[in-house]
């Protein structure tokens, strides 16, 4: 496990041309696991926009490669950034696992989109339960457990002589 300065897409490796050429033969791919418990959030800014910086304990794993890596500091896409600093305002800690792919999207500018699947159930707190109650949206349900390993074949009798 390398300790990194911070968790990025690109700190981990996956750089623009990694992700095209993971696309090339097919529609979706899985990149990244990121895992962590985020306390503080903070907002910065690049030539390519604004970002958030999430503070806490985080842990990583490039698929691509294998490669993990461990640090105090993760910028995810925005989309998913921006969720967790909100969570952060009702909370003083969000712990969260996030399955982070990208998927071909030809009117995109990088020629793909990010995708996002929680690893880890997450529950709605008080205040959303009320608000999907109120909208009258079921929340998701949760993953179908595993099918248990089939029974061994009972062994056969041994054969007389």
């Amino acid at each position: 496990m390398e300790i990194a300065r911070k968790i990025t897409l690109r700190t981990v490796g996956l750089m623009q041309s990694d992700i095209l050429s993971a696309l090339k033969d097919q529609e979706k791919v899985q990149l990244l696991k990121v895992a962590g418990v985020t306390t503080d959030a903070k907002t910065g800014q690049t030539d390519k926009g604004e970002y958030t910086k999430l503070l806490g304990e985080f842990i990583a794993q490039n698929l691509l490669t294998g490669e993990v890596f461990q640090s105090g500091q993760c910028i995810l896409p925005s989309f998913l950034s921006e969720q967790l600093a909100a969570a952060l305002k009702a909370s003083d800690s969000v712990e969260f696992a996030l399955l982070i792919g990208a998927r071909a999207d030809k009117s995109a500018v990088t020629g793909y989109v990010y995708t996002a699947q929680p690893l880890v159930n997450a529950e709605p707190t008080a205040r959303m339960s009320k608000l999907l109650t109120a909208a009258g949206i079921a929340p998701a349900l949760p993953a179908p457990a595993a099918e248990p390993a089939p029974e061994p074949a009972p062994a056969k009798a041994a054969k007389k002589s």
